[in-house]
């Protein structure tokens, strides 16, 4: 009987941490940034550093194939093309165009390519460093 019990309570909280990591709350922003000239994983990885330090990022998805990222923030949040293009401009690449629009529910971050974002909370280089890799 224990075992059935606890299985059950794992299987509960199984689906309220996976069903928090796939869906985004209703009134999001989705922002989708052309990237003139980046082709490569090292250029992806140089912002997405960039957008870690930026409010109210959650997710990104990755196109090499269109050069383009898929930003999507959390609601409530102050998303304007330009910050944006600043946080490409700080990665070293020339900004391309930005759209922004709403997001309507439910939105699922569960297919290949989204990655969560992680902002670091302390300012240490060595502790922000273990930060954003494990």
């Amino acid at each position: 009987m224990r075992l059935c019990v606890w299985l059950v309570a794992v299987a509960v909280v199984g689906t309220a941490l996976t069903a928090g990591t796939k869906q985004t709350a209703a009134g999001g922003t989705r922002a989708v940034a052309k990237l003139n000239g980046v082709f490569s994983p090292r250029g992806f990885f140089n912002i997405i550093v960039r957008l870690n330090q930026m409010e109210g990022a959650e997710w990104a998805k990755l196109d090499l194939k269109k050069s383009q990222i898929t930003v999507d923030f959390a609601p409530g949040a102050e998303v304007t093309p330009e910050s944006l293009q600043q946080a490409e401009r700080q990665a070293g690449y020339k900004p391309g165009p930005v759209t922004i629009e709403r997001l309507t529910p439910p939105v699922d971050h569960s297919a290949p390519g989204w990655k969560r974002l992680k902002h670091p909370r302390t300012k240490n280089p060595v502790a922000r460093w273990i930060e954003l890799n494990f």
